[in-house]
Parts: structure tokens; sequence; C-alpha cells
């Protein structure tokens, strides 16, 4: 009983199928068109999206080294000052006269003030004199502010002034405690400095500085430049740590810190970002580099930043023109795929036009495809081949006739050889036993015993040539049973051993291992083998070699029974008439030419066949292939 479920024999459509099973009804130029059109707008849309991407990767590169470029110009607009202060310097310092400051000095520096305050150092106390606009006038320091002041990197720079007798610039930090000492008391945190120290004759030290903090003119002016030679809008930053100090942002953007990515990589890492940041809220275009102070400390950073896509118009225009020639290119092809299927599958059509018309029995019809290509080539083959099947056809119907005629006569000579064979068999039964009988009463001296046994003798050959006529002209059922044909050969070889010209044979028996089951008559199997095996005696000389072989074929459904011999073999040109009745090689008296006819007669009636290999001086191989049995399956049959 099958407990199988039945829904799951039944076969699933998903739209995969459904698609396939459309497709397929469609015509093979209609698929044609598709696939090419499915081809060359899958690699147009994949090298437009490719393409995009590379330019707009390319354009991103651009614009980053634009953004280095300009932070370098920023860079070097913020060292000119810092030199323009060290030029300062040593023109500022001849205006001092000891401990004091020649009044030319103040006035000089009211009209372009390039620093916030002045420093003069001895190695006792301080001065201090502010630039501004409504006052210029030096005062010494309290002698605990002087110290302090000593003690952070200003007193550093002072101290690498008088060690070296050169002049020090650089930017210094200054905490926020000391900003009120001098003269910043509106700076809130720490503040970063561009100082300039130099000697003087008098054993003191001028230090000029100007601060940064909120100095929003220096960053305006870097953008101003920037801005006029590049065509872009920049914003700057000045950075204390990743704190910003001055900026052209917001005025609520002081004090507030960069993105940690742009920190880490520029302060922790020490090197240069650019790419896209945050930049208080909105993420834009962006270079940092790092600040150093005059040890080369880095104290700081140094960003500009843009909303706009700097290469923005190129990247459009370059992959609007790009996907432009993509897509008419996409378009061309489409036209000639079309175009070229069409002409692929015309003569693809006249060829099934063609075949259609032959296999309707027109062989008179010719496909008519004139080029150079593989498809003329194959439209002149099908014409040669269907000349060939007319040339054939003819022969063969003049060879049929010819064959009709010959089984006609065949059929009449085995229908009179049957009738005349019954006729026969009554007188030669008779003759035959009166012979025996009176052999039997002769004594074994008597000269006439020795004509009676040729009698005898002659009159059963007689007798076996009658029966072997019968048996050919007369179709007896087989008694089909199943059996293993291992068994069948081995009791046909029992029977047949003490046959002379088998008993002078060396025979081989290589059966099967497993059964090899067959549905067969063991008597009729029987007679085709004992006909086989003599027929590989009797050509064979002593001390020949006989082999017999059982196996299934490749496909195991078939059941191969092997005959080889050592014998002369049969010429060539009796190959294609061993089958036929009463057609012998063994001489006069030694065979009626029935034995191979009645066999493949019987192999025939089990849905068999007979396949003979011989050559001349070599042997002869015969095969009997039988339809191999399933015993299970088969009892299953016989029982339903």
């Amino acid at each position: 009983m099958n407990n199988s479920n039945p829904q799951q024999n039944i076969k699933k459509y998903t739209p995969w199928n459904r698609l396939g099973r459309f497709l397929f009804r469609m015509s093979f130029g209609t698929r044609l068109s598709l696939a090419f059109a499915f081809l060359i707008v899958s690699s147009a849309t994949a090298t437009i999206f490719i393409g995009n991407a590379v330019f707009g990767q390319k354009a991103d590169e651009m614009a980053r080294a634009r953004l280095e470029l300009d932070l370098k110009v920023a860079e070097q607009i913020m060292g000119n000052r810092l030199q323009r202060l060290r030029y300062l310097a040593p023109a500022m310092a001849n205006l001092v006269l000891g401990t004091t400051i020649d009044p030319r000095f103040c006035s000089y520096q009211l009209e372009d003030t390039p620093f916030d305050f002045v420093l003069l150092a001895d190695k006792t106390s301080l001065s201090l004199m502010p630039i501004r606009r409504e006052a210029c006038a030096i005062s010494s320091l309290e002698a605990e502010t002087a110290a302090r002041l000593r003690q952070s990197d200003l007193g550093a720079l002072m101290g690498h002034v008088a060690s070296t007798g050169e002049i020090v610039s650089g930017l210094v930090v200054i905490p926020q405690a000391l900003l009120g000492d001098l003269g910043y008391h509106d700076i809130s945190s720490d503040g970063l400095f561009m100082l300039v120290g130099t000697p003087l004759k008098s054993g003191s030290i001028l230090v000029l500085g100007a601060i940064l903090n909120r100095r929003t003119e220096l960053v305006e002016t870097t953008l101003k430049l920037l801005s006029f030679h590049a065509n872009v809008s920049y914003k700057s930053s000045i950075f204390l740590g990743d704190v910003r100090i001055a900026t052209t942002l917001t005025p609520d953007s002081l004090g507030t810190r960069a993105d940690p990515q742009v920190a880490r990589t520029v302060l922790t890492e020490e090197g240069l970002f650019a790419g896209v940041a945050e930049v208080r809220g909105p993420r834009m275009q962006s270079a940092y580099k790092p600040l150093r102070d005059f040890r080369g400390k880095i104290v700081g950073m140094l960003g500009i930043a843009t909303d706009e896509d700097i290469y923005g118009f190129i990247r459009g225009r370059t992959t609007t023109l790009f996907s432009t020639l993509i897509g008419a290119g996409m378009v061309f092809g489409l036209i000639i795929s079309f175009w070229f299927s069409r002409r692929l599958v015309r003569p693809v059509t006249e060829l099934a036009e063609g075949m259609n018309r032959v296999a309707q029995g027109d062989l008179g019809f010719k496909v008519r495809v004139e080029s150079g290509d593989e498809l003329g080539r194959l439209a002149r083959a099908f014409n040669l081949m269907v000349k060939a099947v007319m040339e054939r056809d003819m022969r063969l119907r003049q060879m049929t006739d010819e064959k009709l005629s010959q089984v006609e006569k065949q059929v009449s000579v085995g229908r009179l050889a049957a009738g005349v064979a019954h006729e026969i068999n009554n007188p030669l039964t008779a003759v035959l036993s009166l012979s025996m009988l009176m052999r039997k009463h002769l004594p074994a001296e008597d000269p006439r015993a020795e004509d009676l046994d040729i009698v005898i003798a002659e009159t059963t050959r007689c007798r076996d040539i009658v029966r072997s006529l019968l048996d050919f002209a007369r179709e007896r059922p087989p008694e089909k049973r199943l059996l293993d044909i291992n068994g069948v050969l081995r009791d046909t070889l029992a029977l047949i051993s003490r046959y002379e010209a088998m008993s002078a044979m060396n025979t081989e028996v290589k059966l099967a291992a497993n059964p090899l089951w067959v549905n067969a008559d063991a008597k009729q199997l029987q007679q085709v083998f004992a006909n086989l095996l003599i027929n590989a005696a009797e050509a064979t000389r002593p001390p020949g070699t006989i082999t017999v072989t059982t196996d299934e074929d490749s496909s195991g459904g078939f059941v191969v029974i092997t005959v080889r011999d050592t014998g002369k073999g049969i010429p060539k040109e009796f190959m294609q008439r061993v089958f036929e009745p009463f057609f012998t090689t063994k001489g006069s008296g030694k065979g009626t030419g029935l034995g191979l006819s009645v066999s493949l007669g019987i192999v025939q009636h089990h849905n068999g066949t007979i396949e003979i290999e011989s050559q001349e001086g070599q042997g002869t191989t015969v095969r009997v292939i039988l339809p191999r049995e399933n015993p299970e399956r088969h009892d299953e049959t016989a029982a339903g």
C-alpha cells in the first residue's frame, strides 16, 4: 500500500517555472532577440554603474587633492605672518635703548600692527607694552607675575633665545591663568600665540607676540585669497588642540570641538586629513593639518572646509556624457542584435520547413540558403542528405522487392519441404524400423550385417534431416519460465561433453558469480547452446579452445552469453549468409545448414538476438543476448 502524500507528486509551479514555460512557447528568433537584449542592457547598465562610480571616486580624489593644496596655501599665509614678525624683530630691536623703547616704536606700530604686545626681558625684570589703538606705554611687571611667565612656554622661548643668541620664532601656548597678566582679560581659554624673540645688544631679550584666539582677520585673509584663487566658498578654523579658537563659522562656533575622526588623524596619528568630516553638524569636504610650536610639538590644527562639491559640475557633465554614450550604444546594439537575430533565424526557419517537407515525404524539396557560413554549409549538407535519402530509398525499394521475392520463394520452398518431409518421414520410419529388426536377428559374422549397418546409418541421417526441416517449418510456442542462464549452460555442457568433437577440445567456462535470470524455455535454449558449441567444436582443429562466458551488459538489462573458439573462422564473403536456411560451410554430408537459422528463430522468440564476429584464421565469437529479468518484479507481474 502506498502511503505517500498525493500532494508531494504535484509539480510546484514557481514564478521561474512559469517564466520558463512562457519563454519556451516563444519562437527561437524572439528568444534570441531577448537574450541579446538582456545581455546588452545588463552590460550597459553595469558599465554605467561602474563608470559613474569610478568617475565619482576620481572626482572625490581630485577634490581631496584640491583641498590639500588649498590647505597648504592657508598654512603658507600663516607662515608668512610669522615670517613677517621675524623680519620685524631686528628692526624693532634697533628702537630699544637699554630698558626704554623709542617713542617712534609705538607710533609706527599703531599704523600697521602685526603683533599685539611687546615684552622686554632682562635678567631681573620683565616689561610689557600692549599694542592698542588708544595707548602705547611700557610698564614693568610685578616680580610674581614675571616669575609665572618665565615658568611658562613663553619663558622657554626666551631661554632658548638667551642660550643660542639667535632669533627664535614659532607658536606658543600660554595658559589662561597667565593671559590676564599679558592684558588679555576677555579670553576664557588657553591662548595660542605667534611669538618672535630676538636678543638685544644690552643682553636683554625683545619678544613680539600676536594672539590667534578670536583673530578672525587672519583666517578671513586666508579665505579671501583661497576664494579668489579657487572660486570656492571656504570656511576656515584655527584649533588649540581640538577646540576652535578662531573661525569664520558662526560666532557661537568658538569653543566647539572638531570631528573625533579628524582629531584622531591629525593630533594622535600626526597625519593630514582630507575628506568628508562633520563641521558643526553638517558633513563637508574638509582638510586639516597639525600646527606645531617652536619646539615641534603639535599644539593645534588648521582646517578649511566647504559645503560645495568642488568638481560636481565636471563629475555631473562627465557622468551624463558617459551615460548618454553608453545608452546610445545600447540602443544601437539592440537594433543590430534584432536585425542579426532575424537574419540568423531566417535560414534556420527555411531548414525547419525543409525538414518538415521531407518528413512528409516530399524528397524533391530543396533548401535554398545562399551563404558561405555554417548555415549555408548546413543547408548544402541537408540537400545532399535528401539526395542520398532519395537514392537509398530507390535502392531500398529495389532490394525490398528482391528480398520479398526471395522470401516468397523461401516460404514456398519451406512449405514444400515441410510437406515432403512429412510424407517422407513415414516411409523412413518404416525402413529404419525394419532394418534395425533385421540387423537384430543377424549374427555379427554375417556379411549382410555390414550392409544393414550402412542402411541404418543413412536412414538415421535422413530422419535427422527431415526432423530439422519439420522443426524449421513448424513454429512451436516456447514454454517460458524464470530460470538461471548459468544452470542452462551447465546442463547443456553436461549433455554434449561425450560428443566426440567436444571431448577433443579444451573448454573454459567462466560463468557469472551471481545468477542471471531470464524468462525462457530451457529445452529450446539448450538446443541453441548445444548447436553453437557443436559448431565451435567442429570448426576448431584439436587441440583447440572453446571459451564460454556469461555476464550482463553495461546497462544491466540484458544477459550476454559468449561462445568463443580458436578455429578457422568464417570467410568475409560468407558472413552475410550464416543465418540463411540450408547454408553451411561444413561440406557435403556434414550438416543441413539449418542449425543457426533455427537457433536465431528461437532466440528472437525470446526477444533476443545473436551476434557473430569472425576473422578468417583467428576464430569466431558468437554472442546470444537475452533480456534480463528481476525475480521479484517477475513474481509481482505473475501475481498481478
